[in-house]
């Protein structure tokens, strides 16, 4: 007797509701295990209809078998059905976002529900894989009228499902018109009048319908559920120019389920498809909503994706004027460069007179971060640049670019690269000879700015056998993570509507006048992703190596522009106690490999972020990278010379 002879010949019918269960997975397992050698030669997508067809085969030659497959089926069915089952199951019940990742976080701890009681776990474990629903769109229609053709008897079973169906639509119904009550209140957005809403027809018709057990839903509803999809629709397109609110991106993605939901069971009471067809769209459905709310990764996806690609865009905005095409450009960055460089020194020289106050722990992480987005601040307010902040904004340019055409693309890679190394030129020719002056002419005068020992510290502290290229990784990190600090604190600004709340401000109207209030409304509304962006980043830099070190984690940053200065200071005495060439020369390659990693890292990290929100493949960029590099190793000028004309084609040979 072979497995599948051996499940239906079993007296399951008169057992209990958890042994059914189980026969009902061993059934299951039978329709989904590997195809055998008989059944290579067929398409993976029609295993299920030729198995489902040889089990109705068997049923049908075997009278006995089939009323045991009937009778265990429908009581499975009557024993999980509920209008909570169908309702909820697959769907989200929190109130919010916050409150619906903790409980999919609760959800990877705790034990499963058991089997016969949760519809949810009962999916799961029937259909083991997500990709399972791909096959259920395959089962031919006519296969699945006969299947369902076996229970065409089981009158309490139909009554029941009937009852359930339509009770957990008009509850769907309800959840969908507060829903929108709610987004409503959110927006403070009240110009459609309740019963104008289509929800509000919605919950209308079913409730009619719930009260006099009318299971004959009229198709003209379906109609008004397109209409309220497409309202959601056009509310979430309308966050990415009003800013974007979690909470109501969360409202929305519920809402759609919730609509979409609401759409199959409504299905089963209208007369626009045969059972079959709907039943099959229905565990298709519920298969991809089960895996969706067990899924931590495709809740954060699907939630994110707007805010990230908000961040995205405001990025790349500010990328566009960090790269340079015309000759006024270029001699205007690296003018810029050059003086960001010079503001770089007084940061230097103050994190070095810190350290000799001999602050720790949080107290010199404070300090420093303090001095940090200080200096960084003041260069935006002068016009300055910082060539390491460029990377994370200007990569969500190239990845913009590259969704245009591959000609606008392989002119900004080239002018990306050009702009990139002049401003890191700038800096450095700056920072470099004025810290290496100053510490000369203190050191002359008996006056030196470090100690031997603080010497030794500082010129070994860029050597490229050390651990310096690891904490430049790390710096790349942080000079990441505040482009998406700075992206999200500028939509915030924009959601909250902050300039004018500062303009309106009755304390800030006060101390600082009316004239001055909306000056500083403006500009903070104006500048926020930089404000955001230059106290992130100086706060990361100085206070997280603080915090990390704390538990035991050596981590420190190695910034090109700082670390060049430091270099340049301690360099003077450094020189004198006798270091080898060996030892310069081996600084100062680590210097250039610190710059290379600070924003190689802060790139592709930027780069991988951008890609995922505008859908372009990264190997596309690696490409698109791989020929501007090749370009400016055959054509090194092209980094000191912007192009008069186009930029030439890539090279046959290459």
């Amino acid at each position: 007797m072979d497995i599948l002879s051996s499940l239906l010949s079993g007296k399951t019918a008169k057992q209990n509701d958890f042994k059914k269960v189980l026969w009902l997975l061993s059934v299951m397992k039978w329709l989904q295990r590997p195809r055998n050698a008989e059944e290579k030669d067929s398409k993976k997508e029609t295993v299920y209809t030729v198995r489902i067809k040889y089990l109705l085969l068997i049923l049908d030659k075997n009278p006995e078998w089939k009323n045991n497959f009937i009778e265990t089926i429908s009581g499975v069915l009557f024993k999980i059905s509920s209008i909570s089952q169908f309702s909820t199951v697959g769907l989200s019940n929190s109130s919010s976002f916050v409150q619906d990742f903790i409980y999919r976080l609760q959800e990877k701890v705790l034990p499963k529900t058991p089997l016969t009681e949760d519809l949810s776990t009962l999916v799961h474990e029937i259909f083991p894989h997500e990709d399972e629903s791909e096959f259920i769109d395959f089962i031919e229609e006519s296969v699945l009228i006969d299947l369902v053709n076996l229970f065409q008897n089981e009158i309490a079973l139909h009554n029941r499902l009937t009852t359930d169906i339509l009770s957990a639509s008009y509850v769907l119904s309800v959840q969908v018109l507060s829903t929108v009550f709610s987004v409503q209140n959110e927006l403070n957005d009240f110009s459609v009048k309740p019963e104008n809403l289509p929800e509000f027809q919605i919950e209308g018709i079913l409730r009619r319908h719930q009260e006099t057990l009318d299971f004959n839903i009229p198709l003209s509803i379906l109609s008004q559920i397109d209409l309220a999809e497409k309202n959601i629709d056009q509310l979430h397109e309308s966050m990415k120019s009003r800013g974007v609110k979690i909470e109501l991106v969360y409202m929305f993605e519920n809402q759609k389920r919730k609509l979409r939901r609401l759409r199959i069971l409504l299905s089963f009471l209208t007369p626009s498809a045969s059972n079959a067809v709907v039943i099959r769209y229905f565990i298709s459905n519920l298969v991809l909503d089960v895996y969706h709310q067990k899924s931590l990764r495709s809740f954060l996806t699907e939630n994110l994706a707007l805010l990230t690609e908000r961040i995205v865009q405001a990025n790349s905005h500010l990328g566009e004027h960090y790269v340079t095409f015309t000759w006024s450009e270029f001699r205007k960055m690296f003018r810029s460069a050059v003086g960001g460089g010079a503001i770089t020194v007084l940061t230097v020289f103050i994190k070095t007179f810190t350290t000799k106050v001999h602050f720790t722990g949080f107290i010199k992480g404070f300090t420093d971060s303090l001095n940090y987005s200080g200096s960084f601040l003041i260069i935006q307010i002068l016009g300055g640049t910082l060539a390491t902040k460029q990377p994370s904004a200007t990569a969500p340019y190239i990845a913009s670019a590259l969704t245009k055409s591959i000609v606008e693309a392989r002119k900004s890679i080239v002018a990306l690269l050009r702009t990139q190394f002049i401003a890191v030129l700038g800096n450095l020719s700056s920072v470099f000879p004025i810290c290496f002056i100053i510490s000369l002419l203190a050191f002359k005068s008996g006056h030196s700015i470090l100690t031997d020992e603080e010497v030794m510290t500082t010129f070994f502290s860029t050597n490229i056998l050390g651990p310096s290229a690891l904490f430049a990784v790390f710096t790349g990190c942080l000079l990441f993570s505040a482009s998406l600090i700075a992206g999200w604190f500028e939509n915030w600004v924009i959601t909250t509507r902050l300039s004018n709340r500062m303009m309106n401000s009755e304390f800030l109207h006060k101390r600082l006048g009316e004239k001055r209030t909306h000056s500083f409304a403006n500009f903070v509304g104006d500048n926020s992703n930089s404000l955001a962006a230059n106290i992130s980043l100086g706060f990361l830099l100085g206070l997280l190596p603080q915090i990390i070190k704390f538990f035991g984690i050596p981590l420190e940053v190695r910034h090109i522009t700082l670390a060049t200065g430091s270099f340049a200071t301690s360099l003077p005495q450094a020189l004198e106690l006798g270091v080898s060439a060996w030892d310069l020369v081996n600084s100062v390659a680590g210097i250039l490999v610190i710059g290379l990693i600070n924003i190689s890292v802060s790139f592709s990290l930027a780069f991988l972020v951008a890609s995922a929100s505008s859908k372009v493949r990264f190997s596309s960029f690696m490409k698109l990278l791989k020929w501007g590099l090749y370009l400016i190793v055959t054509r090194p000028w092209l980094l000191l010379v912007p192009e008069k004309e186009t930029v030439p084609a890539e090279p046959k040979n290459h």
